[in-house]
């Protein structure tokens, strides 16, 4: 959590492999999490757990959207010793809508994993408990 900016297209050259331009990266994968609640207790939860339960080789290609304010997230990040997780603000809920994070009854964390430019995984209703198994078990199915 830098800025309050949006992304643009340099930053999302940045973080998206396939759009790097170190063609080396092109084949990595990105993890998001997102959650569509405003200072979800769950998201926050997943959050801790990911710090410290993610090696850091999978937490690097790891972001969080979340639905909070930028100084929200940095708040909450700074007291919770949590930045090394890169976050993200989406408080209209735009991706989230985008992607389909967000149904008309939909309100729970997902997990996506992005490779080659589209989605390679998809978890909806990610149990905040689970999260660093999930995640672990998502990245070794793909590796195989």
């Amino acid at each position: 959590m830098k800025t309050d900016d949006a992304l643009g297209n340099q930053g999302a050259s940045r973080i998206l492999p396939w759009l790097h331009n170190n063609s080396a990266r092109h084949r990595d994968i990105l993890l998001v999490v997102t959650d569509p609640r405003a200072k979800s207790t769950e998201l926050r939860q997943a959050m801790k757990s990911m710090v410290k339960g993610l090696p850091e080789k999978i937490l690097d290609k790891t972001i969080v959207i979340s639905a909070d304010s930028p100084p929200e997230n940095r708040r909450w990040l700074k007291k919770n010793d949590a930045s090394s997780l890169t976050v993200f603000s989406d408080e209209k809920r735009e991706w989230m809508r985008d992607y389909t994070a967000l149904g008309e009854k939909r309100w729970a964390m997902c997990l996506y994993i992005l490779g080659e430019g589209r989605v390679q995984k998809l978890v909806r209703e990610l149990d905040g408990d689970l999260v660093c198994t999930v995640v672990k078990n998502a990245v070794k199915s793909l590796s195989q």
